[in-house]
């Protein structure tokens, strides 16, 4: 059976509007429920994205915003530069470490991006 979430939303306007606030060019983004992409996602997209949509359930729908902000100023004052502070978040060197890794969804531990503090 299908999973019912995260619900995928492709063509979306939602990642160019926020690439203007953005330290990046964001092609596709996980916000709760709902991921939202330019154009149409590839299996890796997906999977990447589907990794944020576990970390969002883990930490609650509140807290990985708050922790997912904090790791990311957290890296900006180290790096003084937006996209190494990107690429410093736990959430995301999950993501971008497992995004193609075949099955990992279906064995991915719980709380697995403590292990890229």
């Amino acid at each position: 059976m299908k999973p019912r979430f995260p619900i995928f939303r492709e063509n979306s306007k939602i990642p160019v509007w926020l690439s203007y606030v953005s330290p990046i060019t964001i092609g596709a983004i996980s916000l709760a429920f709902f991921v939202f992409s330019r154009g149409k996602m590839s299996a890796e997209t997906k999977q990447h994205e589907t990794i944020h949509y576990c970390q969002w359930r883990e930490l609650g729908f509140l807290l990985f915003p708050l922790l997912y902000g904090y790791y990311y100023l957290k890296g900006y004052i180290k790096y003084r530069d937006g996209a190494a502070a990107y690429m410093s978040i736990p959430f995301e060197l999950e993501a971008y470490s497992c995004q193609d890794l075949e099955g990992y969804l279906d064995r991915r531990p719980f709380w697995a991006w403590v292990d890229y503090r």
